[in-house]
């Protein structure tokens, strides 16, 4: 079985090579803006499985392709990629001392079957110092992540305070349920 990683994110690739899962990368060109009449858990699947889609014409069995969507929310509002340094800013600046939630919607699919789930986990960051958020902006601009931080990142190391769920989940992909995902599902684990 070969699991086509639908998905540019250098983090989903090394979880998933850190689980010893032969990887194919083929990203998709799909767009990753949000729908705001729909919750965020459905907002995180939809977009997952929407990528999916834009690789399944290509799909040739024994491949399974897997894409996830990751969101962060705040008070209710979805904070996506930011477009700036100053939109990163403003995210971080509303995390701090603050909880928020990390939903990612996960897909996977073979030739003949989808299957959709997602998982929350819930952060609380530290009071974040001003000049903590320029350090990482200015070495890890994180344009690439949702909610503008990297759990991995300095500001994830030196921010968070308290984690409820799967840390790898923040990361971009729930590491823990996808391996019980696969188990039930395919009986065996790739590679």
């Amino acid at each position: 079985m070969k699991v086509i990683l639908v998905s540019a994110s250098p983090r989903r690739r090394e979880l998933l090579e850190r689980l010893g899962w032969p990887v194919e990368v083929r990203p998709s060109a799909v767009s990753e803006e949000a729908y705001p009449l729909l919750a965020p858990p459905q907002v995180a699947m939809l977009l997952a499985a929407r990528k999916v889609g834009a690789v399944w014409p290509t799909l040739q069995d024994p491949e399974v392709a897997l894409a996830a969507d990751t969101l962060v929310v705040w008070e209710g509002q979805v904070l996506g990629k930011p477009r700036t340094l100053e939109e990163a800013a403003a995210f971080l600046r509303n995390l701090s001392g603050r909880l928020h939630e990390v939903y990612t919607g996960v897909a996977v699919a073979t030739r003949h079957r989808t299957w959709l789930f997602y998982e929350r986990t819930v952060v609380r960051f530290h009071p974040l110092s001003e000049e903590l958020i320029q350090a990482y902006l200015r070495e890890e601009p994180p344009l690439d992540k949702a909610g503008a931080y990297g759990a991995q990142d300095r500001i994830g190391l030196a921010g968070i305070a308290e984690l409820y769920g799967d840390f790898y989940n923040v990361m971009g992909l729930p590491v823990q349920k996808l391996v019980r995902f696969w188990l039930r599902v395919f009986g065996a684990l790739p590679g």
